[in-house]
């Protein structure tokens, strides 16, 4: 006797995200994105949130570059991280604490590291599929054929690293460029990290524009149309688990 085929399981529905609505974007599938207004205590993490000390100095060997992929993934993660809290407005209790580590070449090497790397990445995957496919979009937009590429990352992450002086800012931002094309193997882990602080700056600056929602029908912080996602060959291993859960929840 044949058993009788087993019923297809519904797909489990998202949690409400009460930071931000979403709305059919011009592309098939895909959203365009509305913050609503950010409380003030979370706001004030905002700048926090997008600094990392990147290198002053340059140096190619295989220790340095390792360095900086590290450095790429903690902000990536970081500043996802906290847009888990912009839209959510909750999440793990040690969150708000993790965000206030700043990556850098003495931090990354607490051996808590890894601790707080996973709880970073816990956050940053239990995002909305539609929030992070547009991260990864805008790192893709940075990695196709660009030739202001490299000047757009190093000036974006220079200015959000908030430097002490512009010995400081020009230092990073010569380094951050040399190392965009000199290590070309590690520009979609600079990508990645170029596109996280850019959705949290983007996010933070809507919200504030528009505390009434959008009376011009605009089209939110995504773009519209978003630049193609990316390669997986294109970015870096540790972006793995950002793309299976873009890839399965869209």
């Amino acid at each position: 006797m044949n058993s009788p085929a087993p019923t297809p399981r519904e797909p489990e529905p998202e949690p409400d995200w009460p930071g931000y609505h979403a709305e059919p974007s011009y592309d098939p599938g895909r959203s365009r994105v509305f913050p609503v207004p950010v409380p003030a205590e979370l706001r004030a993490l905002g700048d926090e949130v997008r600094a990392a000390d990147w290198p002053v100095r340059l140096a190619f060997r295989a220790s340095r570059v390792e360095l900086l992929d590290t450095l790429c993934r903690w902000q990536t993660l970081r500043a996802l991280a906290y847009v888990h809290l912009l839209a959510a407005r909750t999440g793990d209790e040690r969150l708000p604490a993790d965000l206030r580590v700043v990556p850098g070449p003495d931090t990354a090497g607490d051996p808590r590291l890894p601790e707080l790397l996973a709880r970073l990445e816990r956050a940053a995957v239990d995002l909305p599929a539609d929030l992070l496919d547009a991260i990864v979009c805008d790192s893709g937009g940075l990695l196709a054929d660009n030739r202001f590429a490299a000047s757009v990352l190093a000036a974006g992450l220079t200015a959000d690293s908030r430097p002490r002086d512009p010995d400081e800012a020009v230092s990073r931002a010569v380094v951050l460029t040399s190392y965009w094309y000199e290590v070309p193997d590690r520009r979609g882990a600079l990508a990645l990290a170029w596109s996280a602080n850019l959705f949290v700056r983007s996010w933070l600056s809507w919200s504030r524009q528009f505390v009434h929602g959008d009376p011009a029908g605009g089209i939110g912080i995504t773009s519209d149309p978003r630049p193609r996602r990316p390669e997986a060959s294109a970015l870096p291993d540790w972006a793995a688990p950002l793309l299976e859960r873009v890839q399965g929840s869209l």
